[in-house]
């Protein structure tokens, strides 16, 4: 009864509200054959919801799994990891999109941003350059185009992020020039952010993308950052401002009931005031997927990461991390809106970074349910 309680309880009002009108609109959500709802042939709107249960078995005290994790962070309660709501204009040669979210992803992710923005997902504006070509100008808050996963759990092939992504952004607040060739084959993309995760407060910054789709199987991606950043210390004294060079490269296979991901990110920090001192970090990651039946599917994961300066991983009074994790995940459809998730999940450390009944742990296992509302287009 007490995690219905707390379920019942959530601590935002808007979060409240957000469950409301999903309940309101229910049965018409329930016969929902697609993922958007138009409001003209440009004007959609667009929702995800999901919530989650998570029991951490190293049972942390203060409810919160470990400092590497950005999203499902809470333990034992039921909670909203994402609730997002926004328009998206799609026209011939003007787009944008304007969305806000609420969830323990918000609290975790924007917490460092000024309050005005603390609710934003994303702001855009983006304008067609040319008119018989696919060539954009898009400006503003946007998902960052490092890595194969985001925010939404429903567009991942596992309920977690691995340690690559969480270790990475999920937005930018940027420019981008973006061109797709005619035979759809090749996309190219050039950015001007305001640096590594950061709305304002932050160093210019580029990065660049590249995808190649030689046929309809395969998607292969290389993207990049390169900047400068700033990173807390303990106490101010201790904060360090380095440049970052990060490239993330990635392959996926998807052909009838099969999935396959595979992903790499290599970055390397350099001390502004020592050129001397550089620190470095690397992640792999492998998942599979397989459709074993129409509405059911299942998938593994394996990772490994290292990051021997603490670079990214931010672990207080933790000399560095290296871990190997793995996962599986089960997934059910209803439909093309709702999805039920359950994953357990395993990382194991060379050193004790972890915790086990307050107690410093090699080991973190997680077990995760999820479920989800997809109405994001």
């Amino acid at each position: 009864m007490n995690y219905l309680k707390n379920f019942f309880m959530l601590k935002n009002t808007y979060t409240t509200t957000l469950i409301i009108v999903l309940l309101l609109f229910a049965n018409k959500l329930i016969s929902q054959e697609k993922r958007n709802v138009s409001i003209t042939s440009e004007l959609q709107l667009k929702a995800y919801f999901e919530a989650y249960y998570g029991y951490d078995f190293g049972k942390p005290e203060n409810q919160k799994r470990p400092a590497v994790f950005y999203n499902f962070t809470d333990h034992n309660q039921f909670s909203l990891n994402t609730g997002m709501i926004g328009l998206n204009y799609s026209g011939k040669r003007i787009r944008s999109n304007l969305s806000f979210i609420l969830g323990s992803y918000a609290q975790e992710n924007l917490s460092g941003e000024p309050k005005v923005f603390n609710h934003i997902y994303e702001a855009n504006l983006g304008v067609k350059l040319l008119k018989k070509h696919e060539f954009w100008l898009d400006v503003g808050i946007m998902e960052s185009n490092l890595g194969f996963e985001s925010a939404m759990s429903a567009n991942c092939y596992t309920l977690t992020r691995t340690l690559l992504a969480e270790s990475s952004p999920f937005y930018l607040n940027a420019a981008k020039l973006s061109y797709l060739t005619q035979n759809n084959k090749w996309e190219f993309e050039f950015l001007f952010s305001n640096g590594w995760q950061q709305m304002v407060h932050g160093y210019p910054s580029f990065g660049h993308t590249v995808k190649y789709k030689p046929n309809e199987n395969w998607l292969i991606n290389s993207s990049s950052f390169l900047g400068r950043v700033k990173l807390p210390g303990a106490v101010p004294l201790l904060t360090r401002k380095e440049y970052r060079i990060f490239h993330n490269f990635y392959a996926k296979y998807e052909k009838d009931k099969i999935g396959i991901i595979g992903g790499i990110d290599f970055g390397v920090d350099q001390l502004v005031e020592n050129n001397n001192d550089l620190g470095s970090w690397v992640g792999i990651a492998g998942i599979f997927r397989y459709q074993f039946h129409k509405n059911w599917s299942a998938t593994i994961r394996g990772e490994y990461y290292l990051d021997p300066s603490n670079s990214v991983a931010q672990l207080q009074n933790i000399d560095g991390l290296e871990s190997f994790g793995g996962s599986l995940n089960v997934d059910c459809h209803l439909g093309e809106i709702f999805m039920i998730r359950v994953e357990g999940r395993i990382l194991s450390a060379k050193k004790q970074v972890f915790e086990l009944k307050d107690s410093p742990s090699n080991h973190n296992l997680y077990v995760g349910v999820s479920g989800i509302i997809d109405l994001w287009n």
